[in-house]
């Protein structure tokens, strides 16, 4: 019998979906400072929400207004929290997300390579609908 231990289970966990619209990128950060009201990983966890977001904007099919992102925010407090972005697939091709050191100059690009300098773990996983990415911070800094 599997069991999950109250202690894994997170004691606040919000959800919200946002249209796929520039604009919403700042909406999307602001959500995750206000659930994380007193975190002290909260600006780490809006910057790299906000950097998932801009990806799914970016990237995928939840450019589309309608289509958009669902945002959840996980936060067990003096533990961990976990924000998952949850998109509508890839445009092109359904080439995995990775993070690449970006060149100097280059205008975009530092994306998944911020989440994946500060998130204590992040991934990606292909969905029947889309794609879900995900990033973790430790929170007893």
């Amino acid at each position: 019998m599997f069991r999950i231990n109250d202690q894994d289970r997170p004691s606040d966990s919000h959800c919200r979906w946002f249209p796929g619209y520039p604009s919403q990128v700042a909406a999307a950060r602001w959500f995750v400072i206000d659930r994380l009201h007193g975190c002290s990983r909260a600006d780490d966890a809006s910057l790299l929400a906000s950097e998932l977001a801009t990806n799914a904007i970016r990237h995928t099919r939840s450019r589309r207004w309608r289509t958009g992102f669902l945002l959840t925010v996980d936060h067990t407090p003096g533990l961990r929290l976990r924000v998952t972005v949850r998109d509508a697939g890839a445009l092109e091709t359904d080439k995995k997300p990775c993070a690449t050191l970006p060149a100097p100059d280059a205008l975009h690009g530092r994306g998944l390579f911020l989440v994946n300098s500060i998130a204590s773990r992040w991934g990606t996983r292909r969905e029947h609908l889309g794609r879900k990415t995900w990033f973790e911070l430790d929170c007893h800094r």
